[in-house]
C-alpha cells in the first residue's frame, strides 16, 4: 500500500511539474507573439536587440537584468543595518522608496513596457532624455530597442532611483562587491605583482603585459566570481591559444614610432584585478619610455555592476597605500607619485562613457571629449562594453576589418582589448566563428576567447600638444 501510494504522489508530482512547464512554455509563447519576437537569427549589418530570440540580449532582459534587480533588491534589504550606519537614520525610509521604485523597473522591463525620461537632475538628464526623444518610437522599449541602449538605459534607471533618495544620492550600490572582489584576489596580485617587477624595455615584455591587461578583463562581477589564475603573468603564453586575434605587435611598433610628446589613454572597465592590470600597464608604458602621460578614463556613475568609478580607483590605490604587504605598500607609493607628477592623470568626470551614445557619435555629441583622445597617440579600450560602444552592436560579418567597424571613429590610433562575452565581434579569421560555434555554440559568451586589435592612425609630428 506504501509503494502504490508513494507511487501515486510521485505521478501527481510530475504531473503538477508538468502542467507547470506547460504553462510557463505558454506564457513565453503569448509574449514573444505580443513582443513580436524575431526566431531568426539577425541580418548582417544589423543592430542587435532583444527582439532576436536566439540573441544573447534577449537572454539579458528576460533572465540575466531582472535577476541583477532581484538581487540587488535583496542586497538591500539584507544590508540595512550597515547602509543605515553609513548614510544615516533615514536612510531607512529612503530604502523602502528606493526597493519600490526597482522593483516598479523590473516590472516594466518583465512586461517590456516604453522607456521613460528621466526627471531628477543630474549633469547628464538633458543630454540622456534627448537621446530618449530620438529614438524612433519602435526603439523605446526593452525588447525592441538595440541592446546597447537598453542595458545603458537600465544602469542610468537605476542611478536615478538612488539619486531621488537624499541619504542615498552618493550610495555606490556596487561597492561592497568591488571592494571583496580586490580583495579575493590579494594573493593572486601579488604574484603578479612580483613578477613584474624590474621588467627591461623590449617588444615581448610590453606584449606580454598588454595580454595580462586584455585577460583581466575576463574577471568582470556581472559574469563571475571567479579569480585569474595565481600564475598568469608568469604562464601568459599560454592563454595565446584563445587569443583570436593578437595585434600587440603592432601596437608596439605604432607606440614606438609615434611623434612627441607621446600619451596613451586607457578608457577603463573593471575594477579590482582589471584595473590593476591596466596600472601595471600604465608603469610600464611610462616606465620604459614608450609614453610621457597615461590617462585613465573611468565611469562617473556605478555601471554594470564592476566598472571602474573614480572612487574604486582611489580606493584600489589607498588599498595597496596601506597594505600590510611591502610590495604593495611601495607599488601604491609609486602609483601615487606619478599621479601626483602628472606621469598618470585621473581624467575628470565624463558622461559620455555612460551614455546611451556608441563612439561613432562622440564628436557630434562631446566634441570636447573626442578632441582631448585626439591628443593621445594611442587610446587603448578595455572590455566588452567599451568594444560594443566601439561596433554600436551592429552584427557585422565575423572578418569585417576592426577599422572599418569603427564607422568613421578615429582621432587617434583606436586599440581594444577584450575577452569576448557577447555575440557581437569582427576581424577575425576566415572560418573561425564557424569553427568555434561547432564545437561549442555558446563561444562567445564563455569569456574564454580574446582579442588584441587595433586600427592605426598616424599622427603627424606638426600636431603640437599644450
Amino acid at each position: 500500500m506504501q509503494s502504490e501510494a508513494s507511487s501515486h504522489t510521485e505521478v501527481t508530482d510530475a504531473t503538477i511539474a508538468d502542467d507547470e512547464a506547460t504553462i510557463e512554455q505558454m506564457k513565453e509563447l503569448k509574449f514573444n507573439e505580443k513582443n513580436l519576437i524575431i526566431y531568426t537569427p539577425p541580418g548582417v549589418n544589423e543592430e542587435l536587440s532583444a527582439r532576436f530570440l536566439s540573441s544573447f540580449a534577449f537572454v539579458t532582459f528576460k533572465r540575466r537584468s531582472p535577476g541583477l534587480l532581484k538581487d540587488l533588491i535583496t542586497f538591500l534589504r539584507d544590508r540595512e543595518p550597515e547602509i543605515i550606519k553609513e548614510c544615516g537614520d533615514y536612510a531607512h525610509f529612503d530604502l523602502k522608496r528606493t526597493i519600490w521604485s526597482l522593483e516598479l523597473l523590473r516590472g516594466e522591463m518583465i512586461n517590456n513596457d516604453e522607456f521613460q525620461i528621466f526627471r531628477v537632475k543630474a549633469p547628464d538628464t538633458a543630454s540622456w532624455n534627448k537621446f530618449l526623444m530620438n529614438l524612433s518610437e519602435d526603439r523605446r522599449q526593452w525588447f525592441s530597442a538595440v541592446w546597447l541602449h537598453a542595458e545603458c538605459y537600465m544602469y542610468r534607471r537605476i542611478w536615478s532611483i538612488f539619486q531621488r533618495s537624499e541619504t542615498l544620492v552618493n550610495y555606490d550600490y556596487f561597492g561592497d562587491q568591488k571592494m571583496s572582489a580586490a580583495r579575493r584576489v590579494t594573493p593572486q596580485m601579488k604574484d603578479v605583482l612580483e613578477a613584474t617587477r624590474m621588467l627591461a624595455r623590449s617588444k615581448e615584455n610590453f606584449q606580454d603585459l598588454l595580454k595580462l591587461s586584455a585577460w583581466g578583463n575576463r574577471y568582470d562581477l556581472s559574469m563571475t566570481d571567479a579569480g585569474p589564475s595565481a600564475k598568469i603573468f608568469r604562464q601568459i603564453s599560454r592563454y595565446d591559444k584563445d587569443l583570436l586575434a593578437d595585434q600587440s605587435s603592432d601596437i608596439w611598433k605604432d607606440l614606438t614610432e609615434a611623434c612627441d610628446p607621446v600619451y596613451v589613454d586607457i578608457v577603463c572597465d573593471n575594477a579590482g584585478f582589471e584595473l590593476f592590470a591596466d596600472l601595471l600597464l600604465a608603469e610600464y608604458i611610462i616606465e620604459s619610455g614608450l609614453a610621457r602621460r597615461v590617462r585613465f578614463h573611468v565611469k562617473a556613475i556605478p555601471w554594470f555592476i564592476s566598472d571602474v568609478t573614480h572612487q574604486d580607483f582611489l580606493w584600489l590605490l589607498d588599498y595597496f597605500r596601506k597594505h600590510c604587504i611591502p610590495e604593495f605598500r611601495a607599488f601604491g607609493k609609486r602609483i601615487q607619485g606619478y599621479l601626483r607628477d602628472r606621469s598618470f592623470i585621473l581624467c575628470d568626470k565624463s558622461y559620455f562613457w555612460t551614455s546611451g551614445h556608441d563612439c561613432s557619435q562622440m564628436k557630434r555629441v562631446q566634441p570636447c571629449l573626442y578632441v582631448f583622445i585626439s591628443e593621445a597617440a594611442l587610446v587603448i579600450f578595455k572590455g566588452d562594453l567599451n568594444y560594443r560602444k566601439l561596433l554600436g552592436d551592429i552584427n557585422y560579418i565575423s572578418t569585417a576589418k576592426f577599422s572599418d567597424c569603427l564607422r568613421g571613429f578615429q582621432p587617434t590610433s583606436v586599440c581594444a582589448l577584450r575577452v569576448i562575452k557577447s555575440d557581437i565581434y569582427c576581424g577575425l579569421p576566415v572560418c573561425t566563428v564557424d569553427w568555434l560555434t561547432e564545437d561549442n555554440p555558446d563561444w562567445m559568451i564563455s569569456g574564454e576567447k580574446a582579442v588584441i586589435q587595433v586600427a592605426i592612425k598616424h599622427r603627424l609630428s606638426s600636431d603640437v600638444l599644450v
